[in-house]
């Protein structure tokens, strides 16, 4: 790959595709949840993370193949906000639809998850708790991430590359 095709790597469109790979992940795992009955539990929920931190790390290593070993401050940061926008936008919104379709009987289920603060449950209620939760979590994960792909630090194959 000659290095004018490196440079061009559109930030925008990485992060809409990988946002949206990030959700679909993301639901499959809530109707995983669902199917076996444990979106009353926060350690479940919490998985969450873990599916937004490695669609997250993975977006950035594919960005630092694409560009320069150095993943630069501003562009980095904007990179893992896109992808947490788009990823958390869309489920917040799926949850959203999901959880406006059941009884509220239903949604008394969700009633002592502390993700969701306890108190009388609304749609609009879980789908917000949802978006804080998932949005603080994946700028944090950016940010970090960030940090060590920014380094630059040594990957052997574009070391040798550099070097030919």
């Amino acid at each position: 790959m000659s290095p004018t095709q490196k440079n061009n790597v559109s930030i925008g469109k990485i992060s809409l595709q990988s946002g949206l790979i990030i959700t679909v992940c993301l639901i499959i795992y809530f109707m995983i949840m669902r199917y076996f009955q444990l979106t009353d539990s926060a350690l479940a929920w919490s998985f969450n993370f873990v599916l937004l931190f490695s669609g997250i790390s993975l977006t950035y290593r594919y960005y630092r193949l694409k560009t320069n070993p150095n993943v630069e401050y501003f562009s980095g940061m904007l990179l893992g906000t896109a992808i947490t926008s788009v990823s958390v936008i869309v489920f917040t919104l799926f949850i959203y639809l999901y959880f406006s379709t059941l009884t509220s009987d239903q949604l008394l289920l969700l009633q002592d998850n502390i993700l969701f603060m306890g108190g009388t449950l609304s749609p609009l209620k879980i789908a917000a708790a949802t978006f804080v939760e998932g949005f603080s979590s994946g700028i944090v994960i950016g940010f970090i991430i960030m940090q060590y792909y920014k380094s630059g630090f040594r990957n052997p194959k574009v070391s040798k590359s550099t070097q030919s």
